[in-house]
């Protein structure tokens, strides 16, 4: 650690990423990460490498993690994008990715380059927003007074893009201060008799307002992320194309490919040539021709 900055080096961010995965192994997809989870994942990074990771940091750490996958599935949702299964790497035009970076696109950082961890955020990440699990207030992790940056010597932890605008609201609530000021402005033209008798305004409490806040923010996050685009719609637009084939045996290749993940994940990063093939293979095989 440096300074406020929280500094993670790829071997412990892969080490609490294995944790949540053997978590959800264990427990379940439903399963929701709590305190005591957070909590659990830092004594054992601590214990592994000697460092003095909080469950806070851990917990906005991971939160981190999720809002890049959402970055990565936009970045691998770009038309003409292409996906090196082996490599774990999004393949797109380089033009355009300079492009991209030049206006400061956040998800141009994620093609063209091996993005680390993906398998792990992938199994841990892909349907935890179904679960409801990032509507859950956690309070005590609201307001951070730290910001972590990915690597060890990163020098621009502090970036503009992860200032977090759900932390910042706005309230018609007066201070007493200014509620004083306002009765008792010179600019008011109403007799001092006529004027209500003055009660003393409560103290407000901000945390009531900042939990309204949290809990608004995720939702909104929650339901912008379910509205992404399928991962493989791509892969079902190019055998959709293939009208050598029956519509029912597209739809039935589709629905193939949607429930074996594995399989479509390798195929779309492929060649066009390579899918026609394939799709050639699976209808022979599904649908051999009569016997004579």
């Amino acid at each position: 650690m440096a300074g406020n900055n929280v500094l993670w080096q790829p071997r412990v961010v892969e080490n609490m990423l294995r944790y949540y995965k053997e978590k959800i192994q264990a427990e379940g997809r439903l399963m929701f990460f709590r305190e005591i989870h957070h909590d659990e994942c830092a004594k054992q990074i601590n214990a592994k490498y000697h460092t003095n990771f909080t469950q806070r940091q851990v917990y906005h750490k991971y939160h981190k993690l999720k809002g890049q996958w959402k970055v990565i599935l936009q970045a691998k949702n770009l038309s003409g994008a292409n996906f090196d299964d082996v490599k774990k790497m999004i393949l797109y035009d380089e033009t355009e990715v300079v492009r991209m970076q030049n206006d400061k696109v956040p998800r141009a950082k994620f093609i063209n380059a091996p993005i680390h961890c993906y398998d792990e955020m992938e199994f841990i990440f892909q349907d935890r927003h179904a679960t409801g699990e990032f509507t859950v207030l956690q309070a005590p992790y609201d307001l951070p007074s730290t910001q972590d940056g990915d690597l060890i010597g990163d020098k621009n932890a502090n970036r503009a893009e992860d200032v977090d605008p759900g932390l910042q609201y706005d309230s018609d609530c007066l201070s007493e201060e200014e509620d004083g000021n306002y009765g008792g402005s010179s600019s008011s033209k109403r007799p001092a008799a006529s004027e209500p008798e003055k009660v003393k305004r409560p103290k407000r409490d901000d945390s009531a307002i900042s939990e309204v806040t949290h809990v608004l923010r995720d939702m909104s996050d929650t339901m912008r992320f379910t509205h992404v685009t399928h991962p493989n719609e791509e892969l079902f637009k190019t055998i959709d194309a293939m009208k050598e084939y029956p519509l029912f045996v597209r739809l039935e290749l589709q629905e193939y490919l949607a429930n074996n993940e594995k399989t479509a994940a390798m195929l779309k990063g492929r060649p066009l040539e390579a899918i026609k093939e394939y799709v050639e293979r699976w209808f022979v095989k599904n649908y051999p021709p009569p016997m004579i």
